[in-house]
């Protein structure tokens, strides 16, 4: 498989469905804070996302979402706080926003292995992600 291949197998197929909508979003605004509650999940119609994270006061991009690309997703996997902020960047973003409720509904359907696949992933990313704060 050749790298063009690869990227787009990263990206998620993109479908409305009951308990989502589309959220829009201006060049530089928050999508949502690190530190936050988090309620929703998003997949990037249109535009590219930064993510950033505050380390010793300064902000740090840890990385750019593009269309395809789902965020927001770990504060819904293990109902904490969200680990980073996310804004949009070079113009302006549309976004599927994923509740809650249409999240976990998804996710049950998923096996058990892959359920606990996901949410050891997500301890070893806030792990890591808490590592690099201090």
């Amino acid at each position: 498989m050749d790298d063009e291949d690869k990227s787009t197998d990263d990206k998620l197929v993109i479908r409305h469905t009951a308990g989502s909508r589309t959220g829009s979003y201006r060049e530089d605004e928050y999508i949502f804070r690190e530190g936050e509650l988090g309620d929703l999940a998003f997949v990037v119609l249109k535009g590219k996302v930064e993510i950033s994270r505050k380390v010793d006061n300064k902000t740090i991009s840890i990385g750019m979402i593009s269309e395809g690309g789902m965020f927001g997703e770990m504060a819904l996997i293990d109902n904490r706080e969200r680990m980073a902020s996310a804004r949009a960047k070079g113009g302006s973003v549309e976004a599927l926003v994923i509740s809650r409720r249409v999240f976990e509904a998804k996710l049950k359907t998923a096996d058990p292995f892959q359920r606990a696949l996901i949410s050891k992933l997500t301890v070893h990313v806030r792990t890591l992600a808490d590592k690099i704060s201090t």
